[in-house]
């Protein structure tokens, strides 16, 4: 048996998604970020952070650095910017086991949004189990490309409604929904206990600034472009309420100018697959509908 920390991420974290999708829950969770309106933003990421380059230190003080605030809003205003775009997502999740010892899983998922009502996900672990996740504006299907098993419900008029549901009422994680956590025109960071800036530090060949914070039972760390494109490039949670403090983190590879075929957010059943029901977390069975 073994408790996995990816649930508890994904409430957490949170730059992308609702960044991207406009106005997605109204209050997070946790960072939100992954996830408000265009807020007075800092110059330059790096610059107005700037005492220490190269290897992050340890912050001299556990406060919130209005300067971390500041630059995640930044991120946000511009994530939700981005009309349509495609992310690459590769993570790494510690399951804990019983004896507290940890196991890594990890997961590769690839995200296409054309906002409003567009998206499909393609995800997959490394033990070779894979899903696809397409919406359509109308309706939202999951499709078992080994068991060729499908189900389709429908869904409401935008992304940032349609992650929603699938979570409240099924149970579905949207890949990558832990970007979906900061919204409306100012996020809230009452929760955040502690914030620091603890440097630059290169990316996946970007130059990032490396940001900590603290909450009640979790740490996070986020990593943000330089430039006039802040897009969040890896994030890091840790969970600290639990004794072996397991970790997930993801790295994420950005394309801004995705060209999508007409049919990418629309799901055709193959040859030989089956519908089924879903059952709600509420226990009730789905109808399978039209």
């Amino acid at each position: 048996m073994n408790r996995m920390l990816e649930p508890l991420a994904l409430k957490v974290v949170a730059a992308a998604t609702c960044l991207v999708l406009s106005s997605c829950a109204d209050q997070p969770t946790a960072p939100s970020a992954s996830t408000a309106a265009p807020l007075p933003a800092p110059t330059a990421a790096a610059a107005s952070f700037a005492p220490a380059r190269g290897a992050a230190q340890a912050p001299a003080a556990s406060a919130v650095d209005p300067g971390v605030i500041q630059a995640l809003e930044r991120m946000g205003a511009y994530l939700r910017t981005l009309k349509n775009f495609e992310v690459t997502l590769n993570s790494t999740t510690d399951a804990a086991l019983d004896n507290d010892q940890l196991a890594q899983v990890s997961k590769t998922a690839r995200l296409k949004v054309r906002r409003p009502d567009g998206a499909r996900a393609d995800f997959a672990d490394d033990s070779g189990d894979r899903k696809v996740l397409y919406y359509n504006g109308k309706t939202a299907t999951v499709y078992d490309p080994e068991t060729k098993f499908y189900a389709t419900v429908p869904a409401p008029a935008t992304l940032k409604e349609v992650v929603a549901q699938l979570h409240d009422r099924y149970g579905i994680e949207f890949p990558a929904a832990d970007l979906f956590s900061w919204s409306g025109d100012k996020m809230d960071t009452s929760a955040i206990r502690s914030a620091d800036f603890l440097g630059v530090a290169r990316v996946d060949g970007k130059m990032t600034d490396h940001f900590a914070l603290r909450q009640e039972g979790v740490d996070w760390q986020i990593w943000i472009e330089h430039g006039s494109a802040p897009l969040p490039r890896k994030l890091v949670i840790t969970t600290t309420s639990d004794v072996a403090r397991p970790q997930h983190a993801v790295n994420m590879r950005w394309n801004l100018s995705p060209r999508f075929a007409a049919d990418t957010f629309a799901f055709k059943a193959p040859a030989g697959s089956q519908r089924i029901v879903i059952r709600r977390v509420d226990g009730t069975v789905e109808a399978p509908g039209k």
